[in-house]
């Protein structure tokens, strides 16, 4: 390709998901609390949270108004917690560790301080509820074999996930009754984040291309008679008769791109070398460019789409910008709330 700073896409990087994901984007109403404050120990469940747990010594990670967080609930947990760690490429040794072991301790127990926060308001979550949750979460995948393989990736089985469903669900109707009712947005904060943030709602000019690279001869010169040089002519007087662009991309390119016809994408000013730039945003849409000519070679591009640059309007953004500023502020009023549970609580944690 002539420029190393890459492409835009309309499409998902590859990678971009992972299996797990699943499990959380499957249930849509949920909030917050289960994308950022469950996230990272998605799947952990204390059996037996509420029912009296025994004291078991060691055993113990933390208790929570006298309710047992037992160390083998923490340590599916913190297998999660870890699992995500690597995913996300982070390092794995103690000094990086420690504050993940924390964390799900501390993640732990504010569940538990929700799980008991429903209960004591009369919090109920029908089996309905749990059997509708669970077929959603079975309907992402092919076969039920599938199903059960990424539960124990999870480091779960189905009765564990069951209860997992069924705290999540208390948490989410408890947020809703105590939290929500306060999070309010005036029109002027939504206004005042949009004039604030004017990059933000401005898309710059963009043109779909479409290429062919003829790599040179190594220790040629550019003005050189060259084999490569003179297939790019060759290329080029195809063009000027009508020949297909992207026909020809997929025979004669080298590069990678030639087997999706060319295309390139959409390119914006600044991601291609000047001279190039210059010549390639001066074309017509349908219009093939002069060989073009760089270190990698010799270059023919065709323009397939043309996007002006644009602002959005406040009226277009605004349902995004509310959106937005509300889950801001229903993240600090969960926050809060939490921290007020924590303050009325008897917790006893090993971390």
């Amino acid at each position: 390709m002539c420029c190393s700073t890459g492409k835009q896409s309309n499409s998902k990087p590859a990678g971009s998901w992972h299996p797990s994901a699943r499990f959380v984007t499957s249930f849509s109403g949920f909030s917050w609390l289960l994308s950022v404050l469950l996230s990272i120990w998605l799947g952990s469940s204390p059996a037996n949270a509420g029912s009296g747990a025994s004291d078991r010594g060691h055993d113990v990670i933390a208790r929570v108004n006298g309710v047992v967080i037992t160390r083998r609930e923490f340590q599916v947990a913190y297998r999660q917690a870890v699992d995500q760690h690597v995913r996300m490429g982070k390092p794995i040794n103690e000094v990086h560790l420690v504050p993940v072991r924390r964390s799900v301790v501390q993640r732990m127990v504010e569940e538990e301080l929700l799980v008991q926060e429903s209960r004591r308001l009369g919090i109920k979550v029908s089996a309905e509820e749990i059997e509708n949750d669970l077929t959603r979460a079975r309907a992402q995948f092919s076969n039920p074999v599938e199903f059960d393989q990424e539960l124990s990736r999870q480091h779960m089985d189905e009765a564990i996930y069951r209860r997992r469903l069924q705290r999540q669900r208390a948490i989410e109707q408890l947020l809703e009754r105590q939290v929500d009712p306060s999070v309010t947005l005036s029109e002027e904060t939504i206004r005042r984040f949009y004039d604030a943030n004017p990059k933000r709602y401005a898309s710059p000019e963009m043109i779909r291309l479409r290429h062919i690279l003829i790599r040179k001869t190594p220790g040629t010169e550019e003005d050189q008679d060259s084999p490569a040089l003179r297939k790019a002519v060759e290329i080029k007087e195809e063009l000027d008769h009508g020949n297909d662009f992207a026909s020809l991309a997929e025979q004669y390119s080298e590069e990678p791109t030639r087997a999706q016809g060319g295309d390139l994408g959409y390119i914006q000013r600044g991601q291609l070398p000047l001279s190039i730039e210059t010549a390639v945003f001066a074309l017509d849409i349908g219009a093939v460019s002069r060989i073009l000519t760089s270190e990698h070679g010799f270059h023919l591009f065709q323009v397939t789409e043309h996007r002006p640059a644009s602002v959005t309007s406040f009226e277009d953004a605004r349902v995004d910008i509310e959106a937005t500023l509300r889950q801001i502020e229903r993240n600090r009023a969960v926050r809060a709330y939490i921290d007020s549970l924590r303050r009325k609580a008897d917790i006893q944690s090993a971390y």
